[in-house]
C-alpha cells in the first residue's frame, strides 16, 4: 500500500514541499538538508488562506447589512 505524499518545510533551510513519509510518525528527511521534517498541520497549511477568506467574506456580509 502506497503512503499518501505529506507537505513539509524545513526550519533550518526553508525548503517546502511534499514527500513521502519514511516511518510511522510521518517522519521525512529533507532532500536539502537532511534534517529530519515533521508534516505541517491543516491549519499550518490552510490556516491564514481560510482566515483571510473568512474575514472578506464577513466585511462583505457587513457592508451589505450597512446597505439595507
Amino acid at each position: 500500500m502506497r503512503v499518501p505524499l505529506r507537505s513539509y518545510r524545513c526550519g533550518v533551510c526553508r525548503w517546502q514541499g511534499r514527500l513521502e513519509p519514511e516511518d510511522a510518525g510521518d517522519a521525512a528527511p529533507c532532500p536539502r538538508c537532511g534534517v529530519y521534517l515533521y508534516p505541517l498541520t491543516w491549519a499550518q497549511t490552510w490556516g491564514l488562506a481560510l482566515l483571510l477568506v473568512g474575514l472578506s467574506l464577513g466585511g462583505v456580509f457587513a457592508a451589505v447589512r450597512l446597505v439595507r
